[in-house]
């Protein structure tokens, strides 16, 4: 589509939603060979940016209600949870009656009730690989079928620990394959046994 306001050109424009309400508190901690954090908690907080032409139909990348609505979503099912990177390279997780036991590198043991823990197919819970798996999330829930027949070009997620951390995770959808992504980009060791 080409527009009034940018001479005839087909511009790529950018709509970012953030707000209060797509947050998650949730207790972690990083650990890699001969390193670990104390388990310790945030306040996350998680923005969307969304690039792609206008519709000519109603004028939207994308209808801001819908970013919002998927955000919220995703968010949720992190909320008040510890999350556990099930694909860790360093951490033996297993599920022994209601809980979840993580013995780690250092000889430490946690038990934690499986109902309080988001059991994450990522290899560590930093920022940077929950921005990744948030972007997963958010295109499963949006549809990426429907963000390709809008014309949406990238998706970003920020996911901040604080206000001054913040992870971004921007990827386009052109090469996007969601079959193959399931088994390629997003680990599924360890995490096998909790799938629902």
């Amino acid at each position: 589509m080409s527009c009034q306001c940018c001479n005839g050109h087909a511009p790529v424009f950018e709509v970012q939603v953030r707000s209060e309400r797509f947050k998650f508190n949730a207790a972690h901690f990083v650990a890699f060979k001969g390193f670990r954090e104390r388990l310790h908690g945030h306040n996350y907080t998680v923005g969307v940016r969304v690039f792609g032409p206008l519709s000519e139909g109603d004028g939207y990348v994308l209808d801001f209600g819908d970013v919002k609505k998927a955000t919220r979503s995703v968010c949720e099912k992190l909320n008040e949870r510890f999350l556990c990177p099930c694909a860790s390279d360093v951490l033996t997780v297993t599920r022994n009656g209601p809980n979840v036991e993580i013995s780690c590198e250092d000889g430490s043991k946690f038990s934690i009730p499986e109902a309080d823990c988001a059991m994450l197919p990522i290899v560590h819970s930093t920022a940077e690989e929950l921005a990744a798996l948030l972007w997963r999330r958010t295109i499963e829930v949006l549809g990426v079928d429907v963000l390709r027949a809008r014309g949406v070009t990238a998706l970003e997620v920020a996911v901040a620990e604080a206000p001054t951390q913040e992870a971004r995770y921007r990827r386009n959808l052109a090469a996007f394959e969601s079959a193959a992504e399931k088994s390629v980009a997003v680990p599924t060791r360890g995490c096998a046994a909790f799938a629902a």
